[in-house]
């Protein structure tokens, strides 16, 4: 017996009235992940590839960020026009039921604790340069209290994540991220970058590292440029365990077939009515996720684009980099460009520039914990439907456990700086994973999408080569990993 077709809810008064400025008022998951995500990758790697190469990787970024932002719509479009997450679609692969979901998940799951490791040691040594204790030069000591201050920062995001709410926390971190965002945009103003020698950088090309890297850093001339880039090109805009986590936001948006209970959704696709005045409210249901995931993404870019352009500008000529100890405290060097020799302006921005720091990396963990909820609901969903039913509050404290407790095995056990911690989660997470989910929309769409509501032609393209960018471009920078440092 067929399936009684289902229409798309009634549109929200929004819609009704024509203004894209009432439409902005869908700008909701988009803010979460994308303060999520603006912290190590655009703070740290961004300006260090900046510092590194000058504007010659400029490229790179933006590729990235365009990318992901492909990649994040694909996905809530899909979302948004069925009410399942590609993981659910994804259990229909042909094949063994769910092997390819298995797998997903798997390498999603693995590389979790990994980031929630480097993040907090990232901001621990951030906290010794603030209070000044203890000096860098006492290497063990240094080390060792940064240790402290990255399992204080675990167990504070792990306590506040399951006695808060993510609500506070996130208008707090976005309004800082928007003085960050306002303050590097005058920087660069003020700094006069090359316009000439941007518009090169937007140029693919395989940079060269400068005499002085070799001598002055030797373990970033270890690397070689191809990791270097393929990490910046995982690291920008967020992985699969932070997009999987956004999916699971958009639950609570309801918006077009997420209106509808999704529990309909679970046992395999919809059939939805193919009416001309139900396709319509479809299309224009499509405006939430662009709305949302456009803005996130043009955020990103930004910021993204900031910090490359101030590391060329300011700490490529002075030969510092963003690396071991400093990954954070170089970049003070950027607002302080705005205050001259005035010493009171030059001590209040580089305040700023501390407290714009800790709350962009405190945020991040903290909405981490949140996020990565949610992604281990979708990945509980899509692998075992019959646990749709458990509630969040129960996932959240497994997820915690094993957040906190993997965190905490490989800050305490793992003797590396955070940038190689960092790095395998980077190629695989936030690249390999990235570019076979986008192939893997455009199955998706062909499959469970009404024909007439299915991806434009340009949007397969650009997935086409997103997909084709990160999947090869992190293979490489695996294969040169594993070459460099396991061989």
């Amino acid at each position: 017996m067929p399936k009684s077709t289902v229409d798309y809810p009634e549109l929200p008064k929004q819609f009704r009235n024509g203004s894209w400025w009432s439409l902005l008022g869908f700008f909701g998951p988009g803010a979460i992940i994308a303060c999520v995500t603006i912290a190590s990758g655009e703070t740290v790697f961004a300006s260090r590839g900046g510092a590194l190469y000058g504007y010659a990787l400029l490229w790179i970024f933006v590729a990235g960020t365009l990318c992901k932002g492909l990649q994040l719509y694909s996905a809530s479009r899909f979302m948004t026009l069925t009410s399942r997450s590609p993981l659910q679609s994804w259990a229909l692969l042909p094949g063994p039921r769910g092997w390819f979901v298995w797998l997903f998940v798997l390498l999603t799951l693995i590389w979790m604790p990994f980031f929630l490791s480097a993040l907090p040691k990232m901001l621990g040594d951030f906290s010794i340069w603030v209070v000044g204790f203890p000096a860098p030069e006492n290497a063990e000591q240094f080390a060792r209290h940064g240790l402290y201050w990255g399992t204080f920062y675990i167990v504070a995001g792990i306590s506040m994540t399951w006695f808060q709410s993510y609500g506070f926390l996130e208008k707090a971190q976005t309004a800082i991220v928007v003085l960050m965002l306002v303050s590097m945009i005058v920087a660069v103003i003020v700094c006069q970058p090359s316009l000439l020698a941007m518009f090169a950088g937007l140029i693919p090309q395989l940079p060269e590292s400068a005499s002085w890297v070799s001598k002055k850093y030797p373990d970033i001339e270890q690397r070689g440029p191809w990791i270097e880039m393929m990490v910046y090109l995982g690291v920008i805009g967020g992985g699969a365990q932070d997009y999987l986590g956004y999916l699971g936001t958009m639950r609570e948006k309801y918006w077009g077939m997420l209106g509808r209970s999704h529990e309909s959704a679970l046992d395999g696709p919809l059939a939805i009515s193919e009416s001309d005045e139900n396709i319509r409210r479809g299309r224009r249901w499509l405006r939430a996720p662009q709305i949302d995931v456009g803005i996130s993404s043009i955020a990103v870019l930004v910021f993204t684009s900031c910090f490359v352009i101030l590391g060329a500008v300011i700490l490529h000529p002075r030969q510092l980099v963003p690396n071991g100890f400093n990954l954070l405290t170089e970049q003070a060097l950027f607002l302080k460009v705005l205050a001259g020799d005035a010493t009171e302006v030059r001590f209040t921005v580089d305040w700023i520039y501390k407290t714009g720091i800790f709350f962009a990396f405190f945020g991040t963990i903290f909405g981490a914990y949140e996020i990565y909820t949610r992604t281990v609901h979708e990945s509980l969903i899509a692998i075992l439907p019959r646990l749709h039913s458990v509630t969040l509050r129960t996932v959240r404290f497994w997820t915690l456990i094993y957040l906190g407790g993997g965190g905490l095995l490989i800050l305490w056990f793992m003797d590396k700086n955070p940038v190689f911690i960092i790095t395998p989660a980077a190629l695989f997470g936030n690249g390999l994973l990235c570019g076979l989910w986008c192939y893997l929309m455009i199955w998706s769409d062909r499959r469970e999408v009404p024909q007439r509501l299915r991806m434009p032609l340009l949007l397969q393209f650009g997935l086409v080569v997103a997909g084709t960018v990160l999947t090869i471009g992190s293979i490489i920078g695996i294969v040169s990993f594993v070459q460099r440092y396991l061989m």
